[in-house]
């Protein structure tokens, strides 16, 4: 899709509006003050005429209802007010990483992902506030003048605008429904046609979670709602009712399963150096009193280790045949190869011995699991889990009830295929980050993640622990969730790569004896990095947005002065925001398209970014040595503001139209 100018681009309203006037031009009407107004009955007479008496008879309809609701979807239509500062001294490896960590309102973050992140997350998954007491939820704390000022132009009445006030600074269904209605609304934009979105929440506002996602994401795409149970002692509780489960409400409009990663468990030998081997399953759903030969004691003959037999399930191989296989070192024993993780003696299946089956297998339809409701719990453990994640972290539970990593694991594992994104605008204490990298590091994928956490501040007299480890142990300045988030990736990476080394040792150790990973040694490279973005306000906009009357000419010169002298301190975030506007991944680097010239034309993926004035002669020998190297830059983006030269700016769409480059590959952006 070609992207206009950034002076041009409507905003989302104004496109649903324009699709509306395309689809249904008898439903947009206009009063008399040039308001645009929707005729409801107008488009069910068009979609359905028999039914068109059902308007206006409220009691027939069904959907969930509250005062805020126009509000609330409104926040999701408005124009952001923020831009992307990106930390590099706050991030890992920001060269060569694909994930992203942002520090902000993930209300703003969503809305500035959606620029380049349209349509393109697998999966998401968030942990929302719970609304209750102990989570110390509150929509927001103040009521201002100009959201006043929104809810009359929304239509609301004297009576609803006050009740609307009443729910900032409570903790109501009402406030909480305000909450996340705008945030799964953008979560929805930014979902592929395949993708899922998981929800934990309690039992507290599990009804009101149904409902509101069933408006979002459609009724009909509802995948199914997994009990977790978080703990197995009971509470003391009102009622005498222990709420020992919680909830993971799932969402998705098409199959989102991911088949196994294809190079997971599989060995390749020195007897089959073209072939690969794999473990699976010894025993079989037979019980020992109807295959009386399969039930037996079986021994490693080089340790003496004694593995008895099953009852209920017995060997697949008899007593006569075992000898025949440990002939053909076709059994391997637990402790053999620490990196198996085999707690009983497994088959050792050759590819060669089925090729056909296993090659049709691997890569098909054949390789996704249903994913059950009934979650494994030795899988996927409880909150006491997710604190001994946490703690072999940071030798300490400061962080209240984070999820296990192998909860997140489970359900990433089940939906995400290599190279593919996770999105948690929920991060918390960053477990979803931790579960992807252990994941890849399992199987050697390449799974990315993008989490964002609001630098929500730590008390310092009720979590005196958490706010003395950021204030001293990592010497912040501020005490923020978000700085335990980021230290919690540092940490969980380097912990990842540690343990990968370990692994390695005992890999070329092995490598002349029996066998050797498929994928060859020295292999394990996971990203364990991240790039850090910070929301920030922009000054300039800031004064932008200041009333007329009340502006004066030494504002109007500040302004110009401020967007037009180029001051190199800016050219990173105006670089990454530049990379939103044209809509390209937050993790791509950049090059300079003139060794003469360095900072005056970037170039990302197939687009550059013209920052300075240089000869255009320059400019248009650089395009052409790119497109003889086969790396042809397709659009052309010129930071107007920084552009002094305005000969420059008349002719370089001029000159560039005869290379090829017409309106739609040049791009304006301020």
């Amino acid at each position: 899709m070609t992207k206009k100018p950034i002076f041009e681009t409507s905003s989302p309203g104004a496109q649903k509006l324009e699709a509306l006037r395309l689809l249904f031009p008898q439903a947009v009407e206009t009063d008399e003050q040039g308001r645009v107004r929707i005729n409801a009955a107008q488009i069910q007479l068009a979609v359905d005429p028999t039914n068109s008496a059902a308007l206006g008879k409220e009691e027939d309809g069904y959907e969930l209802r509250w005062v805020g609701k126009r509000e609330a979807y409104h926040k999701s239509s408005e124009s952001h007010q923020k831009i992307l500062n990106p930390l590099p001294s706050e991030s890992k490896a920001w060269d060569s990483t694909g994930n992203l960590l942002i520090k902000g309102d993930n209300l703003d973050a969503l809305k500035l992902l959606r620029q380049s992140y349209f349509g393109q997350i697998k999966l998401i998954y968030i942990d929302p506030p719970y609304n209750t007491t102990s989570d110390a939820f509150i929509y927001r704390d103040d009521f201002t003048q100009k959201q006043g000022q929104v809810l009359e132009q929304l239509g609301y009445s004297e009576d609803a605008l006050e009740y609307v006030k009443n729910i900032y600074g409570a903790r109501t269904h009402s406030g909480w429904l305000s909450f996340m209605y705008p945030r799964l609304l953008l979560a929805k934009d930014l979902l592929r046609d395949d993708g899922v979105i998981f929800i934990s929440i309690d039992d507290n506002e599990q009804a009101q979670l149904k409902l509101l996602c069933d408006e979002v994401f459609g009724q009909e795409n509802f995948a199914g709602k997994f009990p977790w149970r978080k703990r197995t002692a009971k509470s003391d509780v009102p009622y005498g009712v222990s709420q020992d489960y919680e909830w993971i409400i799932c969402y998705a409009k098409a199959d989102f399963l991911a088949g196994q990663p294809h190079e997971r468990n599989y060995y390749s030998t020195p007897d089959f150096p073209n072939d690969r081997w794999r473990t699976s399953d010894l025993t079989k759903q037979t019980k020992a009193s109807d295959r009386e030969n399969s039930a037996f004691d079986m021994v490693n003959p080089k340790n003496g280790a004694l593995y008895k037999f099953n009852p209920k399930r017995s060997w697949s191989i008899t007593k006569d045949t075992f000898p025949l296989y440990l002939e053909k070192q076709k059994i391997v024993f637990p402790g053999d190869y620490d990196f198996l993780n085999i707690d009983r003696p497994a088959f050792r299946v050759f590819e060669s011995e089925d090729r056909e089956k296993s090659l049709r297998k691997r890569g098909s339809e054949d390789l996704k699991k249903a994913l059950s409701t009934l979650l494994p719990e030795k899988v996927v453990g409880r909150s006491e889990h997710g604190n001994k994640d946490f703690s072999a972290l940071f030798e300490t539970e400061f962080f209240s009830f984070p999820k296990p990593v192998n909860l997140i694991a489970h359900l990433v594992d089940a939906c995400l295929s290599d190279d593919e994104m996770c999105l948690d605008f929920f991060a918390g204490s960053g477990t979803t980050g931790e579960a992807v990298m252990r994941l890849n590091a399992e199987d050697g994928g390449n799974r990315k993640f993008i989490l964002v956490q609001i630098p929500q501040p730590i008390d310092a007299k009720k979590q005196k622990e958490a706010h003395e480890f950021v204030t001293k142990t990592l010497g912040k300045s501020e005490a923020t969730i978000f700085e335990i988030t980021a230290e919690r990736l540092r940490r969980a990476g380097a912990k990842i790569e540690a343990e990968l080394e370990a692994k390695d040792a005992i890999k070329k150790e092995a490598s002349g004896a029996l066998f050797m990973p498929a994928s060859g040694l020295n292999d394990s490279k996971i990203d364990t990095g991240f790039r850090v973005y910070e929301l920030t306000d922009d000054p300039n906009a800031l004064i932008l947005r200041k009333s007329l009357a009340d502006a004066s000419q030494a504002d109007v010169l500040a302004l110009q002065e401020a967007i037009a002298t180029p001051q190199p301190a800016q050219e990173p975030q105006i670089l990454a925001n530049l990379l939103l506007a044209e809509g390209l991944s937050l993790s791509s680097n950049f090059e300079p398209l003139l060794d003469t010239a360095p900072h005056a034309i970037k170039v990302s993926g197939d687009v550059a970014f013209v920052l300075h004035a240089v000869p255009l002669e320059d400019l248009v020998d650089a395009l052409r040595a790119r497109k003889a190297q086969g790396q042809a830059v397709q659009h052309i983006c010129v930071y107007a503001p920084w552009i002094a030269d305005d000969n420059f700016l008349q002719g370089i769409s001029t000159l560039l139209e005869a290379e090829g480059y017409g309106p739609e590959r040049l791009r304006l952006r301020g």
